[in-house]
């Protein structure tokens, strides 16, 4: 009777321990950062879709630099980037750094 409740657990944390390792690290992040409050990857909600901001972008170079900023810093105070919906600054939601910045920044272009 144990035999068989061990084996299931030894099955089950394998393929617990699987499915994370193969998780895309900067769609955690993503998701840690708050992103998909107004973010989706594929439609549009009360900000761009992260394929559409891949598809703009798409060809452009050194563009990585302004969507790093743009994610760190939050859009200009007089200046919108996309439509009317400004991208909130540092202290309304959460800080994302250089580092963090580089990461989603990559993932999104990669979205198209």
């Amino acid at each position: 009777m144990k035999k068989p409740i061990f084996y299931c657990l030894i099955i089950t944390s394998t393929l617990t321990v699987g499915a994370s390792a193969y998780a895309d690290p900067a769609l955690e992040l993503a998701e840690q950062k708050q992103c998909f409050s107004c973010h989706s990857v594929d439609k549009e909600k009360l900000a761009p879709s992260f394929k559409a901001i891949a598809h703009r972008y798409s060809g452009m170079k050194n563009v990585d630099f302004k969507l790093e900023q743009v994610v760190m810093k939050g859009s200009e105070s007089t200046a919108y980037h996309w439509g009317t919906m400004k991208m909130p600054t540092v202290g309304a939601r959460e800080p994302v750094n250089q580092e963090e910045a580089e990461q989603l920044v990559q993932w999104i272009l990669d979205q198209e």
